[in-house]
């Protein structure tokens, strides 16, 4: 929405660095969003990986009746399916995922058996990646990886976020699903779209080419390389070099679908058009300059850092009140419980 500009940094390894400042919509400008639930059993919805048998299947009567069958009820006699018809819902599932709520308190006072769905709204979002990546001596594996939960793991080409694999077992202890579009998309708990799946392995583009970046500045290619074939030789977070194409990752069909984890420094992101990028502070970023108080954003609690991978790790109280208060829903990984599939 606005031109790239440079200006200096802080990495999450406390260097400096001059930075890309990119500001995004959080909407992709080159794709519809959805379908996600169907309405009735005659439609078809997106796609979701179950949570059982790790298939990946399209929303439809067959899946549905396969969840049936386990005993859930996701749909009524006149084939109507049951699933988040507002934000009002929506917001429900926020609320009893972050609190964790029973299976019994879901029932009774929020949302179950259905499929959560909401069409998303526009968010501005600063990311900050490094104009010059460098290579750690060591690399970051994904879970030891601390970044803000505005930044996912890194940004499309078009501007939309990657996250980190969704919370599954999180989202089935209600007997719910969030399915992905034909994209690999939805929306997050901010109301915002992201990516838990890249576009080009969703519609299996064997071209190579780069979709995005990840949040240390390093490409991220489609899951072939470019003469369609099936990468080589790659490192512990789906990363190589080669024929002078430099380092880069592979979006894959497999967890974690992005990376793995990071070989370099990384950028950050923040809530809006910021201009002062800071990496060693969760929040990312702040409208104020240096040192001053004035628009400093206050970091995250340590606990919500990367919960899209730490599924059981629970929120303190403290950490609640401060999602609630800052409405830091956006990074829909959050977990409050050691959530227990329902299926079987």
């Amino acid at each position: 929405m606005k031109p790239i500009a440079e200006i200096e940094g802080t990495l999450s390894d406390g260097s400096k660095a001059t930075v890309y400042k990119i500001v995004v919509r959080s909407l992709p400008n080159d794709h519809p969003m959805g379908p996600w639930a169907p309405k009735t059993i005659k439609d078809v919805g997106g796609y979701w990986e179950d949570a059982i048998n790790k298939k990946l299947y399209r929303v439809d009567i067959e899946y549905l009746n396969i969840l049936n069958k386990a005993g859930w009820d996701m749909y009524d006699a006149d084939g109507t399916v049951h699933r988040t018809k507002d934000r009002t819902e929506f917001d429900k599932v926020a609320r009893q995922e972050l609190a964790g709520w029973t299976f019994e308190q879901a029932k009774k006072d929020g949302v179950t058996n259905s499929i959560i769905e909401l069409q998303p709204v526009e968010q501005i979002v600063t990311i900050f990646l490094p104009k010059n990546p460098k290579a750690l001596p060591q690399l970051t594996m994904l879970r030891q990886a601390s970044f803000s939960p505005r930044s996912g793991v890194g940004i499309g080409t078009n501007g939309v976020r990657f996250f980190p694999p969704e919370p599954v077992h999180r989202i089935t202890a209600y007997q719910n699903i969030a399915p992905l579009d034909p994209n690999g998309g939805h929306t997050g708990f901010g109301h915002e779209y992201h990516y838990h799946r890249s576009p080009a392995v969703m519609n299996e583009d064997k071209s190579g080419k780069v979709v995005g970046f990840a949040l240390d500045g390093f490409p991220v290619r489609g899951p072939t390389e470019a003469e369609g074939k099936a990468p080589k030789n790659l490192d512990a977070i789906n990363g190589h070099d080669h024929d002078g194409l430099g380092y880069h990752y592979h979006a894959s069909n497999a967890w974690p679908y992005f990376v793995a984890g990071f070989k370099g420094a990384l950028g950050t992101a923040a809530l809006g058009d910021v201009d002062v990028c800071d990496a060693t502070q969760q929040s990312g970023g702040r409208k104020g300059g240096p040192g001053t108080a004035k628009g400093r954003a206050k970091a995250l609690p340590k606990a919500v850092h990367h919960q899209h991978l730490n599924e059981h790790a629970p929120l303190s109280r403290s950490d609640l009140r401060f999602v609630r208060r800052a409405h830091m829903f956006s990074a829909d990984g959050f977990t409050t419980q050691r959530a227990r599939h329902r299926r079987g």
